[in-house]
């Protein structure tokens, strides 16, 4: 008889212990019905926040999107232009997803007319060269470039400026580009602009940078509507400073590059390309002597960015 109460002690123990594991492990998990009042479902439930991404914009020119769920995670968004001849660009980006970690699957997108030729952009380009040969090779670069882009209404506004000391004549400027055809454009630049030092040996990019404030953004040919962007191409370090100069572009809304061609015995300020871009993935350096296919290379590259540029300023 004490044998069999103690089993039934036992069994009683074992099937408590059980109902006790069983009740921790349903805690948090057990289905509520929300429409009862008996049941306290904020106690026994818990709910993760959804993250949001970066909002989406509410309109899109030439275009239209929709989105499942706003910017929330798990959101779908899908973008489509409306414009005849319209493409979206990137063209990958015909949807993108919201997702946990709080970024979009894919940029972005917007609607442009094929890019190229149409390059929706206000782009300015500072050259400094000390070596004739690279001035030459420069200039093949241009020859490549600016036959694929569209000058004027619907596409590029253009200026092309070689300095040393100062700012050399002559030179084209957004509002000479707008009058012009591409293949004028492109004769003015490989005809014309020429390769010139000043005596002094100076190289005041920041200077330039200053005349390109004054003379170019924010004056006839610049569309207010329109991505500003500058390009500094040089291979030699600033005699002057560049940061003040370079601030005061980028506070008014101007993205600038800076492209470093390391000559013989020159090594680049790191710091200096710095104060000019404002961001390091704005600075490119490039070794000496590349043969032509870099330069071709390079090119399809500025395709790349530039293209998704005329959008919106992306860095």
């Amino acid at each position: 008889m004490k044998n069999f109460v103690t089993f039934i002690v036992l069994v009683v123990a074992v099937l408590i212990g059980t109902k006790i594991i069983v009740d921790k492990r349903n805690q948090g998990t057990t289905k509520c019905d929300k429409t009862s009042p008996d049941n306290d479902c904020t106690a026994r439930s818990s709910t993760t926040d959804k993250k949001e991404c970066a909002p989406i914009p509410e309109k899109m020119t030439n275009g239209e999107i929709t989105c499942t769920d706003s910017n929330m995670e798990g959101s779908t968004c899908k973008f489509q232009c409306t414009k005849h001849n319209f493409h979206l660009h990137p063209s990958s980006s015909s949807e993108s997803t919201c997702l946990p970690s709080g970024k979009w699957s894919n940029l972005i997108p917007c609607c442009v007319e094929p890019c190229p030729p149409h390059l929706l952009m206000d782009m300015a380009i500072l050259v400094h060269r000390n070596n004739y040969d690279d001035f030459v090779t420069i200039n093949a670069v241009a020859a490549d470039l600016l036959p694929q882009l569209k000058i004027g209404q619907g596409g590029l506004h253009y200026a092309r400026m070689y300095f040393s000391g100062k700012i050399h004549e002559p030179r084209i400027l957004f509002e000479d580009s707008v009058k012009m055809t591409s293949e004028e454009v492109l004769h003015k630049v490989t005809h014309e602009l020429n390769f010139n030092n000043t005596e002094d040996g100076r190289v005041n990019i920041g200077a330039a940078l200053r005349y390109v404030k004054d003379n170019v953004f924010g004056v006839e040919g610049d569309r207010p509507d329109i991505p500003n962007v500058l390009f500094v191409s040089t291979d030699s370090n600033s005699d002057d400073d560049v940061a003040a100069p370079a601030k005061a572009l980028r506070d008014a809304g101007v993205l600038i590059n800076a492209v470093f061609y390391e000559s013989e015995g020159i090594v680049p300020n790191d710091q200096m390309l710095l104060d000019i871009t404002g961001n390091q993935r704005l600075i490119t350096k490039r070794a000496k002597n590349h043969p032509i296919s870099y330069y071709q290379k390079l090119n399809e590259n500025f395709f790349k960015y530039s293209c998704y540029a005329t959008c919106q300023n992306y860095v």
